[in-house]
């Protein structure tokens, strides 16, 4: 049986495409489908490996209505044991936030799960992001209808995108200077 080799992070160059008015309709929506892909490459390539320190910064005050929210902490892959909440103010980064919750220890007598570490199998000082996946990378966060703030997960070992329980994609629409923005 061979091994899977690493997943290389590559650099994807960015090209402005801008939603030119005399185009057709197919035209712009296969502009739009290729922004779209373009800008999913980009998220993966540029998602945060979670047992390494982040190197940016991701305000809080960014994803929040008022000066304080709540940000969902999956306990394992595709959060099959459900999920903590952390609450988060205005002025804290997300980013440290995550991978501080995560580099914690996790206590097995206390706490039972159902979920594969998929570090080690022995389970000696096993820590919270080894239960997310082979390779749990950050991708960004979203809000959704309940409030919350939620993660977008990228796994570069299992080439998954998965928030929660389901996968997560990119909408983009075109502002008025003819760009495509995060919808």
């Amino acid at each position: 049986m061979g091994v899977k080799k690493e997943p290389v992070a590559a650099f994807i160059p960015v090209e402005p495409v801008a939603v030119i008015p005399s185009l057709s309709t197919e035209e712009q929506e296969k502009a739009r489908n290729d922004a779209i892909q373009r800008y999913t490459e980009l998220r993966r390539a540029f998602a945060w490996s979670l047992h390494r320190v982040p190197l940016e910064k991701c305000p809080a005050s960014a994803f929040l209505h008022r000066n304080k929210g709540k940000i969902l902490l999956p306990r394992s892959y595709r959060a099959v044991d459900g999920h903590d909440t952390q609450l988060v103010r205005s002025d804290e980064d997300l980013n440290m936030v995550v991978y501080n919750w995560y580099e914690e220890l996790v206590n097995t007598q206390k706490e039972k799960r159902k979920g594969v570490n998929y570090v080690t199998s022995d389970g000696i000082l096993p820590k919270r992001h080894e239960y997310l996946g082979p390779d749990p990378r950050i991708a960004g966060y979203e809000i959704r209808q309940d409030g919350n703030i939620h993660i977008r997960w990228w796994d570069a070992f299992l080439q998954d995108p998965w928030l929660e329980n389901d996968k997560w994609k990119i909408d983009l629409i075109c502002d008025a200077d003819g760009q495509w923005v995060e919808a």
